[in-house]
């Protein structure tokens, strides 16, 4: 009995599977059909659009399920997904988004033998499939959905011509400018000569003549590529919200790993899209000048820009990084030949932005680069006249080339970069010197960018100024040039841009190291001029100057430099000179007040330059002690012509 029961349980669950399995295999069938897909709604504009294309007599399963039962079971499982999508209603919030493998494009009886095929000719383009799937292209494993997609409706799986455009007119990022050419030079994809002639005659215009006499494209196609394929940061975040992911924006090889070689993403969903097209002139736009003055502003530019030369890195001007144009400089108009006008730069377009007084600075950036060009041009001469070695002359060619880039593009354009141009024009001199084994020892160049402070990308040619301070002449190059002394050692910006923070004690800290005579005289002109007797063209030394004292004997105590008083001189003298020398103080300070005084009663040019005198005494002189007889004579000598003058008459000048 139980047997019984045991078998009639068994045929009933036997046949309840082969049911399921007749159920399951006729689903199968049935959901794999075309006419199956349109069941969801959303998906009607894609079934539309594959039953006007050419794979309309290919079913969907066929290129959505990767080939092979594990394909079938993973594609039928993911109809699942879509299924309680569907129902869930999330289609309303994103595109229906599918990948294609490159095995079902490829599987038997599809295009299998698709790269073995060579070119293919596609409106005007010249195509090989083996390059682009075999290969790299710069950089990146393409797949077949890379060119093929479906991101205009009603055209199934067509090709994607924005991703030519992007890998084939991208400039930056990855690829070297010899790469870029080449992707970019028209007959890479226009190579007419493999266009039979009956394809050739259906385009617009028949090339026949064009190839036949070699005629450049861009004689008449200009300006054929808008937009430069830029990734704004903000497209991330149409997918991407975690923080994970979002901070490797900078990581294109992962980038272009993940979404281009392990899934299908369309190259626009992430890059602005780059156009080529051949545009029309319209009458509301300017001409583009370059189809005919070709590369007029090309050293300009580059020196702008700061591209890489010769080896040499780049170094854009701030302003170019900035994101400034020709015309933030060029503002002022100029006439050329007839009525024509055109736009240039003069030292006061700094000063728009930049306050008054910045217009010095570009005058200094001129004088320098001029000096400097001039200086590199003759070097260049003799070393050219020295060598005759082939390999050495081509280093001579690039060291002319560096002056020319320079002198042509005008260092003001770039004038750190620039300086860093004509240096190396100086290595190659060296190198053409050391490869012709010639015995000549080239000038020592000062590139500013060996100034140790950022403050040299705009005070290039700061080492040729000097400056009147503290009754000295401060020397630039000497201080900066040969000691490398930083500029925020004299300057800062916390208060006030390049404001003079050094003090008189700051610059005797360093100079007052120094223990000889001929040190003082290089910063304390006056006061040597004062106790050597040359002070007002005068030829009166003081006593103590014949007598061969030197600054160091009276300012100098246990190697620390001093300013004495009087007490000083009974270190060497008898008792009382210390009263006798404050006796010259009292006598010399009283004169310059009363030529002070007197003074009050002129006015203008008399008047500075007697004051000038009287500073210059009452700063230098230690109230007359560095030369007594000299200082009283020129105080007296003074007091004694302003005296008498009345107001207005012409005074003797000093």
């Amino acid at each position: 009995m139980e047997k019984a029961k045991l078998k009639k349980l068994s045929l009933k669950i036997g046949l309840g599977l082969l049911i399921f399995l007749f159920i399951l295999a006729f689903s199968a069938e049935f959901t794999s059909r075309p006419s199956f897909c349109p069941t969801c709604h959303y998906m009607e504009p894609f079934y539309e659009s594959w039953k006007t294309s050419t794979h309309k007599d290919v079913t969907c399963v066929k290129c959505h399920f990767p080939p092979g039962l594990a394909g079938t079971v993973r594609g039928k499982l993911e109809g699942l997904v879509q299924v309680v999508n569907y129902f869930a209603r999330s289609y309303t919030k994103r595109k229906p988004w599918a990948e294609i493998s490159d095995e079902s494009c490829l599987q038997s009886g599809c295009h299998e033998t698709r790269l073995l095929k060579g070119r293919v000719i596609y409106k005007g383009v010249v195509f090989d499939h083996g390059p682009h799937l075999e290969e790299m292209r710069r950089g990146k494993k393409l797949r077949c959905t890379s060119c093929h997609s479906q991101i205009v409706q009603g055209e199934h799986i067509t090709v994607t011509e924005t991703t030519c455009f992007l890998c084939h007119f991208k400039r930056d990022g990855d690829v070297e400018f010899a790469v870029y050419k080449k992707l970019s030079n028209c007959q890479t994809c226009h190579h007419w000569e493999s266009i039979p002639k009956e394809e050739m005659s259906r385009y617009r215009f028949d090339h026949s003549e064009v190839i036949n006499r070699k005629i450049d494209c861009t004689r008449c196609h200009v300006s054929t590529v808008i937009g430069d394929g830029f990734v704004p940061r903000e497209n991330c975040y149409s997918c991407h919200f975690d923080h994970a992911r979002l901070s490797q924006y900078g990581n294109t090889e992962l980038l272009h790993r993940v979404h281009i070689a392990e899934h299908k993403i369309e190259c626009i969903q992430c890059h602005l899209t780059i156009q080529h097209k051949v545009r029309r002139i319209s009458p509301d736009e300017e001409l583009e000048c370059k189809s005919c003055h070709i590369d007029e502003h090309k050293n300009q530019v580059l020196l702008f820009a700061g591209k890489d030369l010769n080896g040499l890195k780049g170094h854009p001007n701030p302003m170019f990084e900035a994101g400034l144009e020709c015309a933030s400089c060029h503002v002022f108009h100029e006439e050329l030949i007839g009525k024509a006008k055109v736009k240039v730069a003069k030292p006061q377009s700094c000063e728009v932005c930049h306050g008054k007084g910045y217009a010095k600075l570009l005058v200094l950036w001129e004088e320098s680069a001029d000096k400097k060009i001039e200086g590199l041009k003759r070097q260049i001469q003799i070393v050219d006249s020295l060598v005759d070695v082939p390999s050495a002359k081509t280093l001579i060619e690039k060291a002319k080339s560096s002056v020319l880039i320079v002198e042509s593009g005008k260092a003001v354009h770039n004038i750190t970069y620039s300086d860093q141009i004509i240096s190396k024009g100086y290595e190659y001199l060296a190198e053409a010197l050391k490869i012709a084994k010639v015995n000549y020892n080239l000038p020592k160049f000062f590139a500013s960018s060996k100034v140790p402070s950022e403050c040299a990308n705009c005070h290039t040619g700061i080492e040729n100024i000097s400056k009147a301070i503290y009754g000295t002449v401060f020397s630039h190059a000497k201080h900066v040039q040969e000691n490398g002394l930083k500029c925020n050692t004299c300057h800062s910006n916390a208060r006030k841009h390049g404001e003079l923070v050094l003090t008189k004690d700051k610059c005797n800290s360093c100079h007052h190291q120094k223990q000889t005579a001929q040190d003082c005289k290089s910063c304390h002109k006056i006061s040597t001029e004062i106790y050597y007797g040359t002070f007002m063209s005068k030829m009166s030394p003081d006593v103590m100057n014949q007598a061969g004292i030197e600054c160091v004997d009276c300012h100098v105590v246990n190697a620390k430099v001093i300013k004495p008083d009087e007490t000083i001189c009974l270190n060497c003298h008898d008792s009382g000179y210390d009263k006798m020398a404050l006796e010259w103080k009292n006598e010399v300070r009283k004169l310059i007040s009363e030529v002070k005084r007197l003074s009050q009663n002129y006015e203008g040019k008399d008047r500075s330059e007697i004051l000038g005198i009287v500073s210059g005494i009452e700063k230098w002189s230690a109230s007359g002690i560095h030369n007594y007889n000299l200082v009283t004579e020129v105080l007296r000598d003074i007091k004694r012509r302003l005296t008498p003058q009345p107001i207005g008459e012409n005074l003797k000048t000093y």
